[in-house]
């Protein structure tokens, strides 16, 4: 839908009660007053040739000679061990080491330029002066933030910084849960792991209460009805709200503690560790045989594959995965999500509804407030929740740009979304004017142009996405990705930190930690990580990094949003140069040729969809020109010979190193990824519009699949070197007409 449709919608009684224009000038003012006083994205990289390299080897250094008199002075009494003898027997050893370090960083100058903006590949570019300082002085302590007692620093930096990313992502702070491990795929599997064992806590408080005679606990059921916990079905309890499921052990706690005092709590933890629904304990194949049912996971048929992964370890089996078709822009189908869930068998029960934000492959954002409004129809209609996830590993950096506008608002936001996202858009201003050179033609005689072109990152259903995601029961995101910082660096984000008290792990050497509750009447300060998480040891130093580059760079609008705005115009500018490759080519052939052979066969680049976040999906197709003058689809190519054309560009823009056969980047100008569209993921209805834009036939597609090509714009450089003169972009797109044009017109 268009900007002024969507606008359109906005009727004056919406703006009624609510000063509009006030408001937004206001935001605006402000985040101008901010934006003069914080230093620009630019001060926060190294730069495409080093260009901060004095400040930083000047801070390492700094660093590290901080870190050498720490260890001389910490215990000063104790003798030198190393004396000045000694290390001169040491100096054969020393050379050795110096020429292996010599190899390796000669080998490691055959490494791929992701800070530079010729990269245009994968997920990674640069990372930030704090990220990697952070790491830096973090790993030359090298603490292990398993547990607090061999990370006293880092253990803390982690949980702040767990609290900043989870308010960046819509989380209270102070009641979330969030913290950092390898990246995305563990992060996933914890977050399936928690909810597995949230969803049975509430078959354990039932089977307190019916072996111990209580029966005026009562339970919320999700249409708001209050029931006594024994009279509601084993598979009712299944379906609660995931809030009232986590905190239904300490419910029962605060119920009984009343008349029997602080006795239960130890008697209730103690029935808890070994009880029968305990899925830690029994297992889930015993509690799924006694009850009689088994789980359904809801995904999209674009979410990562390491969801398979999850389900797998966790014992569901990938035969409980559903995937639920896509949209044209690759977003899950919600109607398509309303009809499974609605039709979920009596003999199933929901484990999980995983919504994406940011798909790896086209970077597509699901329709997480629809997906919320359906779980509230579902609750109202059937009495029955679910657990829902958020992947935005890739895309959950985004949110950055929503945060601290002073915009927030609570009610009814089903009602109001456009006028909600009008704000947004009016206050954080995601939009850019700029020119591309075109050749106007009059007979033969060809005169330089500008086509002016209009950037703006407006779509609102991609801003409710992001406005609904504090409404998700967990998140993931990967710092090393759009937050730049140095791997492996995932976070988890829960939005109920009462989840920890039910998966605590107790080990004596590592921490004090009881598990269970410990106190119905107050929440206690999480202030351990290793307890309550999948990994053992975690290296502190990735805490560091987080922390700092968090502390130094604010999550919000006027901080780290800005880099993310950057690369969000950026992406709509390369979009722009495909779409307008077609009026381009001539533009490019005289640049490249200095002349236009018109016995050469044309060809234009495809949009796979516009995309939503920072990441363009497209392909080459061969064009010829039709009887009207204009250029259209060459027929005569089918999808086997569109997909060797594209799979030749993608290998002459890519290095794929093989074991002894390695390859320069030196000699390679720009970089791109690549991903195939296959039947196997993708049901080509859900892709049908696709396969008619490109007149693709069903049978060919389930045959041959798709291949694309794929381009990621996160490189925080290509703002400003287009003020200098480069336009790597735009370059980009001529570099890739300059390949296909050798591999068509051999």
């Amino acid at each position: 839908m268009e900007e002024n449709e969507l606008t359109g919608e906005l009727s004056e009684k919406l703006f009624k009660d609510i000063d509009l224009e006030g408001l937004v000038a206001e935001v605006i003012k402000k985040r101008k007053k901010d934006l003069q006083e914080f230093p620009p994205p630019e001060a926060w990289f190294l730069g495409p040739k080093a260009e901060h390299g004095d400040v930083w080897l000047t801070t390492i250094e700094h660093i590290f000679r901080d870190y050498v008199h720490w260890r001389r002075n910490y215990f000063p009494e104790d003798p030198i061990v190393v004396d000045r003898e000694q290390m001169k027997t040491h100096e054969p050893w020393v050379e050795t080491l110096k020429f292996e370090i010599d190899s390796i960083l000669n080998q490691l100058k055959a490494h791929f330029p992701f800070h530079s903006p010729r990269y245009i590949a994968h997920m990674i570019s640069e990372q930030t002066f704090p990220g990697v300082v952070g790491y830096f002085a973090g790993m030359l302590y090298n603490p292990n933030n398993v547990t607090e007692e061999s990370a006293p620093i880092t253990t803390s930096l982690e949980i702040e910084a767990g609290k900043m990313i989870a308010e960046m992502l819509g989380y209270n702070p102070n009641t979330a849960w969030a913290h950092i491990c390898s990246g995305g795929t563990l992060a996933n599997l914890e977050a399936l792991w928690i909810a597995r064992m949230v969803q049975f806590a509430p078959l354990i408080v039932k089977d307190y209460c019916e072996t111990h005679a209580v029966r005026d606990f009562e339970i919320s059921m999700p249409d708001g009805s209050n029931i006594p916990i024994v009279d509601v079905p084993s598979k009712a309890l299944l379906g609660l709200r995931p809030n009232e499921a986590a905190g239904s052990v300490r419910a029962i706690a605060a119920h009984l503690a009343e008349a029997q005092g602080d006795a239960v709590y130890e008697d209730i933890n103690a029935y808890f560790s070994t009880n029968r629904f305990n899925v830690s304990y029994a297992g889930l194949h015993s509690i799924l045989a006694k009850l009689g049912v088994r789980p359904v996971v809801f995904v999209s048929e674009a979410a990562h594959y390491s969801i398979k992964k999850a389900v797998n370890i966790l014992g569901y089996g990938e035969a409980c995965i559903r995937s639920v078709p896509v949209e044209p822009h690759f977003r899950m189908n919600v109607d398509a999500l309303r009809e499974e869930v609605f039709r979920v068998a009596d003999d199933e029960y929901i484990a999980a509804v995983i919504a994406v934000a940011g798909t790896t492959e086209e970077g597509a954002v699901d329709p997480i407030h629809r997906i919320r409004f359906l779980r509230d129809d579902l609750e109202t209609e059937r009495n029955r929740s679910f657990w829902l996830h958020v992947d935005a590993a890739w895309g959950g950096y985004v949110r950055s740009v929503f945060c601290g506008l002073g915009l927030e608002h609570e009610g009814d936001r089903r009602k109001r979304l456009n006028e909600i996202c009008e704000e947004y858009r009016r206050a954080i201003e995601v939009r850019e004017e700029t020119e591309v050179p075109v050749l106007e033609f009059d007979g033969d005689h060809a005169s330089e142009g500008k086509k002016k072109l209009h950037l703006e990152w407006a779509d609102f259903e991609v801003y409710s996405a992001y406005l609904a995601m504090p409404d998700a029961d967990s998140i993931t995101v990967d710092p090393h990705k759009l937050g730049y910082l140095p791997y492996p660096a995932g976070v988890i984000a829960f939005q109920n930190k009462l989840v920890t008290e039910l998966v605590v792990q107790k080990a004596q050497y590592i921490t004090d930690e009881i598990g269970g509750i410990k106190s119905a009447a107050r929440e206690e300060e999480i202030t351990a990580v290793g307890p309550y998480i999948i990994e053992g040891s975690k290296p502190g130093a990735v805490a560091a990094a987080c922390w700092l580059s968090h502390k130094t760079i604010p999550l919000n609008y006027n901080g780290h949003g800005r880099l993310i705005k950057t690369s969000l115009l950026n992406t709509k500018k390369l979009a722009r140069y495909f779409d307008l490759h077609g009026r381009l080519f001539d533009t490019i052939e005289h640049e490249l040729y200095g002349e236009i052979d018109p016995g050469i066969r044309r060809f234009t680049f495809e949009l796979l969809c516009e995309p939503d976040t920072n990441l363009v999906c497209y392909l080459c197709l061969p064009m010829k020109v039709g009887r009207d003058g204009k250029m259209e689809r060459d027929t005569s190519a089918k999808l086997a010979d569109i997909n060797e054309l594209n799979e030749a560009i993608y290998k002459r823009a890519t290095i794929r190193n093989r074991p002894g056969k390695r390859k320069t980047p030196y000699s390679q100008e720009y970089f791109v990824s690549r991903t195939i569209l296959t039947a196997g993921q993708y049901h080509p209805g859900s892709i049908s519009g696709l396969l008619e834009r490109l007149d693709i036939p069903i049978y060919d597609y389930e045959r041959e699949g798709i291949f694309l090509l794929r381009s990621v714009v996160m490189n925080p450089w290509h703002f400003l070197a287009e003020k200098r003169g480069k336009n790597y972009l735009y370059d980009f797109v001529v570099h890739l007409h300059r390949t296909a044009r050798d591999i068509l017109n051999p």
